[in-house]
């Protein structure tokens, strides 16, 4: 009961928060590893090729979003697209922190189907809310891990339309695998796009290229890139928002 009382009190101040950074733009803020995390300055680069770079800064911290683009959309992260990423880093009384989405092994987070196969039985039922019902589940084969298992939603023909459920995330894949779904006719082909440990996205909302300010949320998993024992090796950034960030070139 206390634990959820806290977490209330958490999401209160959080929604709060929001506002206030709505009405003294601009502002970027998040909670970090469930702590509230606000800069103290942000700007955001636009390079000639078209690259966006948002810096936020802390007095010892940074934090940094990549994006192949400043078009409003998602951008995914821990992706094989290296353009889309999240950066972070520390500096406490001499002790250096980073940590970043990139490309890693781990238990798979985010699937895309490539190819729907023929011969299948779905497991799930759309219901009339849009949600899935799953009653079992197919193993897969393929790629750099084991143990993936889903749940997945065909047609009357037997195509696979969908995989509305990762019902054992496996271990050991890498972003870009591609595993073949069993049973059916052995056809169906899904692609990892990122693991639990290094994943996230960047939602661009707002474009203003007359003022040149770009506003937008964002969440990600980093994992650490330096192995630094004071540090865990995962961070974690939730219900992240960037507002009014100034642009300017990027001259890197």
């Amino acid at each position: 009961m206390k634990r959820f009382l806290s977490l209330f009190i958490v999401a209160i101040a959080f929604v709060s928060c929001q506002e206030d950074l709505k009405t003294n733009d601009p502002g970027f803020q998040a909670l970090k590893d469930d702590v509230m995390w606000r800069a103290t300055d942000a700007r955001a680069y636009l390079s000639a090729s078209g690259n966006l770079r948002i810096e936020a800064y802390t007095q010892y911290e940074l934090v940094t979003l990549n994006t192949s683009s400043a078009t409003e959309g998602t951008y995914i992260l821990g992706s094989t697209n290296t353009s889309n990423s999240a950066n972070y880093s520390a500096t406490y009384n001499d002790v250096d922190l980073e940590y970043e989405t990139a490309v890693a092994a781990g238990p798979v987070y985010t699937l895309a189907l490539v190819a729907g196969g023929s011969g299948y039985l779905s497991d799930c039922d759309l219901q009339t809310d849009g949600d899935y019902v799953c009653d079992s589940s197919h193993n897969t084969t393929g790629g750099s891990g084991s143990g993936l298992t889903v749940a997945i939603a065909a047609n009357a023909v037997g195509v696979v339309t969908s995989v509305p459920r990762i019902t054992a995330r496996g271990n050991g894949y890498m972003p870009g695998d591609i595993i073949t779904v069993s049973q059916g006719n052995v056809n169906c082909k899904l692609r990892v796009v990122n693991v639990q440990n290094s994943n996230g996205e960047i939602i661009i909302s707002d474009y203003d290229n007359i003022n040149m300010t770009v506003t937008g949320e964002f969440k990600f998993n980093a994992i650490s890139i330096d192995t630094n024992p004071f540090g865990g090796p995962v961070i974690n950034f939730q219900y992240g928002d960037f507002y009014k960030i100034p642009v300017y070139p990027d001259t890197l």
